[in-house]
């Protein structure tokens, strides 16, 4: 089994289950001007919290509540390297494993909404070395 089959097969039995596993996040560059998007980042290939972004994500959650969000969106995505189907596994990986700790911070699951852009948002690309470290990321937007 690949390392990231490994990874989503662990997924599966540690993530809880969500209100809506797939969907799109209208809006989801931003929540308007009074609200700015938060920024999950992840190490190249991977789909690992990484420890310092477990406060922002506990901080979207109760920001999420106390502003009584309808829907929380959680948007997956890659860089450009590697296979567009390795991509699209791996950015949906990061969406679960943010929107996880959403609902481990207390946010509730069927108001989660997980989404994936894999290999960005349309980038400029100049050859196969687009490795650019701001599209490793999953981003959390307030509905």
């Amino acid at each position: 089994m690949t390392r990231l089959g490994l990874l989503l097969a662990g997924m599966m039995f540690a993530s809880p289950a969500f209100g809506q596993t797939m969907g799109s996040c209208p809006g989801a560059v931003g929540a308007g001007p009074e609200e700015k998007p938060t920024w999950v980042m992840f190490d190249l290939g991977s789909a690992v919290l990484r420890p310092e972004f477990k406060p922002p994500i506990a901080q979207a959650a109760a920001t999420a509540k106390a502003r009584k969000a309808t829907k929380v969106c959680v948007l997956g995505q890659t860089d450009k390297l590697g296979d567009k189907n390795y991509n699209a596994k791996l950015a949906q990986a990061r969406a679960q494993a943010v929107a996880g700790e959403l609902i481990r911070a207390g946010y509730p699951a069927k108001d989660v909404i997980i989404a994936v852009n894999p290999e960005a948002f349309g980038n400029v690309s100049f050859g196969g070395n687009d490795a650019s470290e701001k599209d490793r990321r999953a981003t959390i937007v307030l509905r």
